[in-house]
């Protein structure tokens, strides 16, 4: 009764406030789900972090809401916040977070400046540097680089998110990792089935 409650668009706000806080999160979680506008801000302020991740994922969520939420201390709340923004500024203040999983995922964010892309592209943390490899942003210097790295996953991330680099497959065609070397030798002996997902594009000797 209490989350049929929590779903109604008609509850007043200071019910909203008490439900929120309920001891079983079904209730907590109806009150972000609830279409009303009411509901927005109660949701966003919740102790309870799946609330706040729910709450970040609304249609109506605005750039305040999420501002708030960019800081917030439960990762999963910020990941909403890196897939649903399109502000630049926030986008930004993700990209400098200390979680390297959270430098990784805002890569994928078309609101991310390239700089900072580029920037990600020479982070400390493997994962962090692969998803940069994989963005398809990168300047093809910064690529070039990227090939010769020492992690075998940012190579690979290299090799298959830019098959039109042939360049770049031989030089991976000689890699000590014998899933990349194979890979490459794939990509150079048949390049077009590889680069059919991004439709008609020049291959690069």
């Amino acid at each position: 009764m209490r989350e049929a409650v929590a779903s109604n668009p008609a509850t007043p706000a200071d019910a909203l406030q008490m439900l929120v806080a309920d001891h079983k999160p079904a209730v907590s979680w109806a009150v972000a789900m609830n279409p009303s506008p009411l509901a927005r801000p109660i949701a966003i302020a919740a102790s309870d972090a799946r609330t706040r991740e729910l709450a970040a994922a609304r249609d109506d969520v605005d750039a305040e809401d999420l501002r708030r939420l960019v800081s917030d201390p439960v990762r999963s709340v910020r990941e909403q916040v890196a897939d649903v923004t399109t502000s630049g500024e926030l986008a930004r203040a993700l990209a400098q977070d200390e979680d390297p999983r959270m430098r990784g995922r805002i890569i994928h964010n078309p609101a991310l400046p390239v700089e900072d892309v580029e920037r990600l592209a020479h982070d400390p943390v493997a994962a962090v540097r692969s998803s940069a490899a994989a963005s398809r942003r990168l300047a093809p210097e910064t690529l070039a680089m990227l090939a010769v790295d020492r992690s075998a996953v940012v190579r690979w991330n290299v090799l298959v998110n830019n098959p039109e680099r042939l360049d770049l497959a031989r030089l991976i065609a000689d890699d000590s990792d014998e899933m990349n070397s194979r890979q490459a030798a794939a990509q150079l002996a048949s390049p077009r089935d590889f680069t059919a997902f991004l439709g008609p594009i020049d291959l690069v000797d």
